[in-house]
């Protein structure tokens, strides 16, 4: 397999990369025909090796990196260093023999077995056929990943981030609203909260919160809990949950206090007004 990679003249006219800026152009192409990319669209990139290739220093890495996952287009994974480029199967086939064969013993050296469940899935999704390797995991390990997180959720009632391997805004994202690519209103949020110095955990959490507040999450709702989560300096769901305990115990004792004074004031006009009477009967 020679090594080269394509890049289709429209890209440059595609909406998404216009919106870009000159160093994330550069960027985004880098990620695309890097030394270290593969035909799978998944592979190895140890930050080091950006460092080297591109001559950014490693919070410059980091923060393109982190832009990135936020747009939808990549995932990153800093405990395997492996980078999936998420859109690279709808413009690179594997129909071809030579190329499946390729990518099926690309897929054998990936360390991130949720990667390959995705990536199986967009097979599914563009009519590619599927390697027998993400075929094996997705029917049934996925199944019994699967079971068990069902489980769980019905035990606590609640989300679970542990789906993914390191917690992820993306990863996050996608166990609450679906699918691998964030909804573009939604990526303009989170990148607005990251502006205001909000972390990734924070992100995690507010969209976990949507999660568990309705059963049609939505950017709406979730602006709603951020608002409210900011006002009041909340900065995780346990948090939360803690601020409405805290508002129940005042307001019940407030409502029976009133309930009491209500009660009380009917009852001592009823009994001065028996003393009245009888006061006016002595008279």
């Amino acid at each position: 397999m020679a090594v080269y990679r394509q890049i289709q003249v429209s890209f440059w006219q595609d909406p998404f990369v216009i919106s870009l800026t000159p160093e994330e152009k550069y960027f985004y192409l880098y990620l695309m025909t890097n030394s270290k990319t593969t035909q799978c669209g998944i592979y190895e990139l140890p930050k080091r090796i950006v460092e080297f290739e591109t001559g950014y220093h490693r919070e410059t890495v980091d923060k393109l990196l982190e832009r990135f996952v936020n747009y939808g287009k990549v995932l990153y994974n800093d405990r395997t260093q492996e980078i999936m480029l998420v859109n690279w199967l709808k413009y690179n086939s594997i129909k071809s023999p030579k190329v499946r064969m390729c990518v099926e013993k690309e897929l054998q050296s990936i360390k991130n077995t949720e990667y390959l469940y995705r990536f199986g899935s967009l097979c599914k999704d563009y009519g590619y056929p599927i390697p027998t390797l993400s075929i094996d995991l997705g029917e049934e390990e996925e199944k019994e990943e699967e079971k068990e997180e069902e489980k769980e959720e019905e035990e606590t009632g609640q989300f679970s981030a542990t789906t993914t391997d390191d917690f992820s805004v993306m990863g996050t994202y996608t166990k609450v609203f679906g699918g691998l690519n964030m909804n573009g209103l939604i990526s303009d949020f989170v990148m607005t909260l990251k502006k205001k110095g909000f972390n990734d955990d924070f992100i995690s959490e507010l969209m976990l919160e949507t999660g568990e507040s309705s059963t049609n999450p939505n950017l709406k709702l979730m602006q709603v809990i951020a608002e409210r989560w900011i006002k009041d300096g909340i900065y995780s769901r346990q948090q939360s949950k803690e601020q409405k305990e805290r508002r129940v115990n005042h307001e019940e004792p407030k409502r029976y206090f009133e309930k009491g004074n209500q009660l009380g004031r009917n009852s001592a006009e009823s009994e001065f007004a028996f003393l009245d009477q009888q006061n006016r009967a002595g008279a």
